[in-house]
């Protein structure tokens, strides 16, 4: 039997082998999980893209003849929060749906602009009244992360005039 220091001495080599292997061999499977990483990370960004849009996605209702276009409008985004809240998309109850004309009308479609209060959350919706078909169209308007507050993701072009 060798001596203890030489036990030691030895033991540390065999630690020091095992560890140097491991170093080298996570160094070189490196490239891989970088290539892991990214295809990951690019999973992740497709399914919130997909989520994005589902969430603003256009809504359609009729216009009746006799109704005041902005009100109409309030009540059929009012009926779709309502719903979300149900579905759980949405946090409530609802408070307030407010919208407003948002720029010139073109071709018989007039431009809204609507801020709904639900459970203390604000969220922004565009709309568009188009009085020639008697049909309204709005979408939730789902900001961009804070890094680049203030910018929006596109919505449908239904939603706009």
């Amino acid at each position: 039997m060798p001596p203890l220091w030489a036990r030691w001495v030895l033991a540390s080599a065999v630690g020091l082998v095992v560890i140097a292997t491991i170093v080298i061999a996570v160094d070189r499977a490196g490239p891989e999980g970088v290539a892991s990483e990214s295809a990951t990370e690019a999973e992740v960004n497709r399914i919130a893209d997909v989520a994005i849009a589902e969430d603003q996605a256009p809504h359609l209702a009729g216009l009746a003849a006799d109704s005041s276009p902005m009100s109409a409008l309030e009540r059929a985004i009012a009926h779709d929060v309502r719903q979300r809240v149900a579905d759980e998309q949405m946090v409530g109850p609802l408070q307030s749906v407010t919208c407003k004309p948002n720029g010139a009308a073109s071709a018989g479609r007039i431009p809204y602009r609507c801020t709904i209060r639900s459970a203390g959350i604000t969220y922004q919706f565009v709309a568009v009244v188009d009085e020639r078909r008697h049909r309204l169209a709005w979408c939730k308007v789902d900001p961009l992360p804070t890094s680049e507050a203030g910018m929006e993701v596109p919505v449908s072009p239904v939603c706009r005039a």
